[in-house]
């Protein structure tokens, strides 16, 4: 059977669809935290969360941890993704019971040992004061965050964000001693900017944290074999 010369014609006229246009290569944010003590001098701010709102967060990774190891929690400070597993490893040689009491966020692991692992799944934005209730001086912090692009400072204070959509935007910084301040930046498309921030931490004061039972701890005499 022949095709008509008409629909020949027609198909080789017909316009092709547009091609979808190239996105603007993403922007970059990198700097440095630092903090200023009671003393007036500058200090890395080691353990700041650096976050800039509304933007997806990066593809979840391992699964983010803080170990409890020489009676602290290691890393101090972690910032994770909404709806985030956590997980709570002992690698000491001494019992732990990791628990915090922040409102909507509360958790209680109980006591476990050595070699032990316990998780915890944070569905709330905000901050979480993580502590033992064994040991009193031992605090670690969770922020978690909602449709953010997150980072915390390593131990130089320095940061950086990549990946990021260019335009007006706003970055928040944390700090535990420096607390929580908002930049206003710009930006540029394929280009980076940097940021740097100094926190007031001279009016920090450490206030001891009651137990899971909203108690003074008991004297570290006791359960010796536990401490």
């Amino acid at each position: 059977m022949k095709i008509p010369i008409f629909v020949l014609a027609l198909a080789a006229v017909a316009p092709q669809a547009p091609a979808p246009p190239t996105p603007p290569p993403p922007a970059e944010l990198a700097g440095k935290v630092e903090l200023v003590g009671a003393d007036g001098q500058k200090t890395p701010a080691a353990g700041s969360v650096v976050w800039i709102g509304g933007l997806p967060h990066a593809r979840p990774g391992p699964t983010p941890s803080m170990s409890s190891s020489q009676k602290r929690f290691t890393p101090h400070v972690i910032a994770v993704a909404q709806g985030a597993l956590v997980t709570f490893p002992n690698v000491d040689k001494v019992f732990h019971n990791v628990f915090s009491r922040t409102a909507g966020s509360e958790f209680d692991l109980g006591l476990y040992r050595n070699g032990a692992s316990r998780s915890v799944r944070f569905n709330k934005a905000g901050l979480v004061r993580v502590y033992c209730n064994i040991h009193p001086d031992m605090a670690g912090y969770v922020r978690v965050l909602d449709d953010a692009a997150f980072t915390t400072t390593d131990d130089t204070g320095t940061f950086r964000l990549t990946g990021l959509p260019p335009g007006r935007r706003t970055v928040e910084v944390w700090n535990e001693r420096g607390g929580e301040k908002s930049f206003p930046v710009d930006l540029e498309s394929g280009r980076r900017r940097t940021l740097g921030v100094v926190l007031d931490g001279s009016g920090y004061r450490r206030i001891q944290h009651k137990n899971k039972l909203g108690r003074d701890y008991p004297p570290v005499t006791r359960d010796v074999d536990r401490y």
